[in-house]
């Protein structure tokens, strides 16, 4: 099993234990507002990589009727359509997928921090390409000084992560102007806070 192969097992192995431990962290509705609010369009289209449980998905399908859910875990797929049955939900590897057009909104809450950076490069290509003008990509990472991965194993299992630099970030950024690049501290790891928006044509 390779490292890819062995994080998709924890995650479906594991998805309830984990699903407690997002629902217990909370939503991130501040966020989620925020973004609405740059977008500014009734009915956005939205699509969330990395949906897990659905903990923020039923905050977005709130705000919008228009909203897609992926996530590489089908375990976690299943507990979210039982927790948003009005969201739209899909198992999907975002390394393959091919984004729909059209979109306003795409969410990676802490989903691409396992994906290495030739891969988060397509798809923030990708998702310049598949946004409206004005369209905004909002993503969390797990910080480092300069680009790593990392393996850990834990109680839900074993997970490969890469850490990004804002230099590694404003680079995979080409083509988007960046809103907002905050580095936040949260339960002992750095983060960046990333908001990408599209520029009109």
């Amino acid at each position: 099993m390779d490292k890819k192969e062995q994080t998709i097992d924890t995650y479906d192995k594991s998805a309830q234990m984990l699903a407690d431990k997002f629902d217990s962290l909370g939503s991130r509705l501040d966020d989620i507002k925020e973004t609405f609010s740059l977008v500014n369009k009734t009915n956005p289209f939205v699509l969330e990589i990395g949906c897990g449980n659905g903990r923020d998905a039923k905050e977005i399908v709130e705000l919008t009727n228009n909203y897609i859910g992926l996530d590489i875990s089908e375990k976690l797929i299943e507990l979210a359509r039982r927790k948003v049955p009005k969201g739209t939900f899909a198992v999907a590897d975002i390394e393959n997928y091919n984004l729909p057009h059209g979109l306003d909104i795409i969410f990676a809450f802490a989903s691409l921090i396992h994906v290495p950076k030739e891969s988060l490069r397509k798809i923030i290509a990708d998702s310049l390409l598949a946004l409206n003008n004005n369209g905004v990509l909002r993503l969390s990472m797990k910080y480092a000084d300069s680009y790593k991965e990392i393996t850990k194993e834990d109680e839900f299992g074993i997970r490969t992560y890469y850490l990004y630099s804002e230099k590694n970030m404003q680079e995979l950024a080409a083509g988007f102007v960046i809103v907002k690049n905050k580095l936040n501290d949260l339960r002992g790891q750095a983060w960046l806070e990333i908001i990408l928006q599209k520029l009109s044509i």
